[in-house]
């Protein structure tokens, strides 16, 4: 496993097309949001408190940079089957389901490295600019618990989608998925968005990392416990998809999150074998 992690990690980490595309929406993001960017302002003053402005960056990437990670996944695991090495690669050592731990893993840790270098690289500006070191450890935080579980379901359905279709047409087909199920608000249609299923979901901020925004968003629920991120008001389609946040249900996300990457690269080995047997 650990020299497919290697090979995958190198021959993803070297394509030019990763650092362009990510350049390009990088770029477009902060474009279209210049003043959000450069205070980490989401509309409350969140760029006033290092825990809040590494929460609000991670918000503000987290709305279009996971695009680009997930259609540069799609050729990955059908690529030895268009190239004709599949059956090569079957007679080495390696069994099929350890080399398809290694190929997800390894690309997607190499997917993900300009996506870290861009929240980090802001993390490293605001530390540095607002005199606050701390900063770095939140930044830390919030990607390893809030980040990262979320990638990982993306990778793998990136990774497996391509089984069932082209990968050009998965590709369209994921970014309409991720405007549906991560961006939309919940009042204008039937979505999955806010809820646990949604890889963008703040319920690790509000119920682990203690996140407390000066201007709610609308489904954050303010108690004297505190504020608690939760159903949409007045109701909406898929609500009991979206508990009021505790650490219990934080925690569930993240849970969630790693089951549906398990279940997801379960299914595409399953399909593997039917399909090469």
């Amino acid at each position: 496993m650990i020299a497919t992690f290697r090979y995958e990690f190198h021959m993803q980490i070297r394509r030019p097309v990763l650092w362009i595309v990510y350049g390009l929406t990088f770029a477009a993001l902060v474009a279209i949001q210049p003043k959000t960017y450069a205070t980490l302002n989401l509309g409350g003053g969140e760029g006033t408190v290092p825990q809040t402005a590494m929460v609000a960056s991670a918000t503000l990437l987290m709305s279009l940079l996971p695009i680009v990670y997930g259609c540069l996944l799609a050729d990955r695991l059908v690529r030895d089957r268009r190239l004709g090495v599949a059956g090569i690669l079957d007679t080495t050592p390696t069994g099929r389901t350890t080399r398809l731990i290694g190929k997800y893993l390894g690309t997607c840790a190499a997917t993900v490295i300009p996506l870290a270098l861009a929240y980090f690289g802001r993390a490293v500006a605001y530390a540095i600019t607002e005199g606050e070191p701390s900063a770095l450890g939140w930044a830390v935080a919030v990607f390893v618990a809030a980040i990262v579980p979320g990638l990982l379901f993306v990778g793998a359905l990136a990774l497996a989608g391509p089984l069932l279709m082209p990968p050009m047409l998965f590709q369209v087909l994921f970014v309409v998925y991720w405007f549906w199920g991560n961006l939309i608000p919940p009042s204008m249609m039937p979505t999955v968005s806010h809820s646990i299923l949604s890889p963008n979901s703040q319920y690790v901020a509000y119920g682990l990392l203690g996140y407390h925004s000066p201007e709610l968003p609308p489904n954050v629920i303010r108690s004297p416990e505190g504020e608690a991120y939760g159903p949409w008001p007045g109701g909406a389609a898929l609500d009991f998809l979206r508990p009021v946040t505790t650490e219990s249900v934080a925690f569930l996300w993240i849970g969630v999150m790693i089951v549906l990457a398990l279940s997801v690269l379960s299914l595409a080995r399953l399909h593997a074998t039917r399909t090469e047997s």
